[in-house]
């Protein structure tokens, strides 16, 4: 299994999800936060730091914390998640073929390469799991199913 961290802003209404997949792709867990709209006030006294004190302290730690389908690694596609846990890690396409510096991995899939960042060491086993994902189907394609699930959230709620 392998979990997707996403947040998604629609209508300044923050909003968080987790997709967790089996290795054919098929959704296992799903869980998303309610959409939180910051006040006035919080946008002033927070300033710029508001974004990702919403993004990584509220809405993903508390996702990490209630997944009951724990992968072995969450996947994100925003840099600044990766301080919610020592298990997600930012994934990019890269052509890039140099070596990954301390902190990076990079996997290779047909015809495409993948460069992780995160703050923690990755085993051998999670390494080889994310190989074989993507050599069966498109490792980003989750965030699309991730992003259009939480665009509906926000209009919805």
């Amino acid at each position: 299994m392998i979990g997707y961290i996403s947040v998604e802003v629609e209508n300044e209404k923050h909003t968080g999800g987790i997709i967790i997949v089996d290795e054919r792709g098929i959704p296992v867990e799903f869980k998303y936060t309610e959409p939180v709209q910051p006040t006035q006030l919080q946008k002033i006294i927070y300033g710029r730091s508001l974004e990702e004190y919403l993004h990584v302290e509220i809405i993903a730690k508390s996702l990490l914390s209630k997944v009951e389908n724990k992968p072995g690694i969450f996947l994100t596609d925003d840099v600044k998640l990766i301080e919610a846990g020592e298990e997600v890690f930012y994934i990019t396409r890269t052509v890039d073929d140099s070596t990954a510096e301390e902190g990076e991995y990079v996997i290779s899939a047909p015809g495409m390469k993948y460069r992780l960042i995160g703050k923690s060491t990755l085993s051998e086993e999670t390494l080889k799991e994310i190989e074989n994902f993507a050599e069966h189907f498109d490792i980003l394609e989750p965030f699309q199913r991730l992003h259009k699930a939480l665009v509906f959230v926000c209009s919805n709620m």
